[in-house]
């Protein structure tokens, strides 16, 4: 990297951590400096809430990442993370978290210490499987995991009473637990590109699931019973290798060819908007809360002073 390029990222990190340490501040925004290393000094910013440090290419978490005893929403996308960082179950307080795009190929037990987690994303990372410990995450809601290569779904994944929405996009699952149908606050599941090739019946005592998509499977045919007990949800079959033309019996299925009319649907009812996520979010970035303009206009500033924290030791 360019040094005086290096010297200038240095400056502005530093820059952001010193006015975020003097106003106290709840959010902090670090995405996208070329980051390699966490920075020992923001762990001097005992008042974070909110803090997203994604887009750099940091390998590590530091473990005095528990000093920041406030934090409950942390963004590491988009860095270079091999594994699920050990360090996270030291804040046990986090309810949101979003490890999406890292080389992670295992969330290991210690996902199991984040017991206050309503949010996680860990979609294009390297999974294989999801742990038995992710049952002890009983407080989440959303859960995202697209772009892995996971197979199959523990059967602790239906502790998870209060999950309403699922995205399991672009894995190799065929089937859910036995005990799916446990989750009986679910309301949107996207389970596209995967190898399902039939619905099963226990989804289908979900009452509460509005949206389940399954595009880009393995269905030669409409599951005709499960799809009579489902009334109350618009399930997407489109691009499955599907032969029929008696799709205009389903009023809530869309299939290949029948693409205008389930628009025609989802346009006069609100459950499709936006806030359902029905297609969750690509990039799975965190909306972090109370977060201010003030970051936003820091990054655009030219830095023409050294911070007084450029004392500190930071490596990028």
């Amino acid at each position: 990297m360019n040094p005086v390029y290096n010297f200038i990222q240095i400056n502005r990190v530093l820059a952001i951590i010193e006015k975020a340490q003097q106003s106290g501040a709840r959010s902090l925004g670090l995405d996208d400096y070329d980051l390699t290393t966490f920075p020992d000094v923001l762990l001097t910013c005992q008042g974070l809430y909110s803090l997203s440090i994604g887009r750099n290419r940091i390998v590590e978490i530091p473990n005095d990442i528990s000093q920041l005893k406030n934090l409950q929403h942390l963004s590491l996308a988009y860095n270079n993370l091999d594994r699920f960082p050990e360090a996270l179950k030291n804040i046990p307080q986090l309810s949101s978290l979003n490890i999406s795009h890292n080389p992670i190929k295992d969330l290991t037990k210690d996902i199991g210490c984040l017991i206050s987690l309503e949010m996680l994303w860990c979609n294009s990372c390297c999974l294989t499987r999801i742990p038995d410990e992710i049952g002890n995450l009983t407080k989440l809601q959303t859960f995202g995991a697209r772009h892995n290569k996971i197979v199959k779904l523990p059967n602790t994944i239906c502790d998870l009473i209060y999950l309403r929405w699922l995205t399991l996009e672009d894995n190799k699952i065929y089937t859910v637990p036995k005990d799916f149908d446990k989750l009986q606050l679910l309301k949107h599941v996207n389970f596209n590109k995967n190898n399902f090739s039939h619905i099963p019946y226990r989804i289908s005592k979900i009452k509460t699931l509005r949206f389940l998509y399954l595009q880009n499977n393995e269905f030669f045919s409409l599951p005709e019973r499960t799809i009579f007990a489902m009334p109350h949800t618009k399930i997407n079959l489109q691009n499955n290798p599907i032969q029929t033309n008696d799709y205009k019996m389903f009023p809530n299925v869309i299939i290949t060819g029948a693409e205008d009319e389930f628009l025609d649907m989802l346009g006069y009812d609100s459950d499709s908007s936006s806030d359902d996520w029905d297609n969750s979010l690509e990039s799975a970035d965190l909306n972090l809360e109370g977060s201010d303009s003030e970051s936003d206009n820091e990054n655009r500033e030219v830095i023409s002073n050294i911070p007084v924290l450029s004392k500190f030791l930071v490596t990028c």
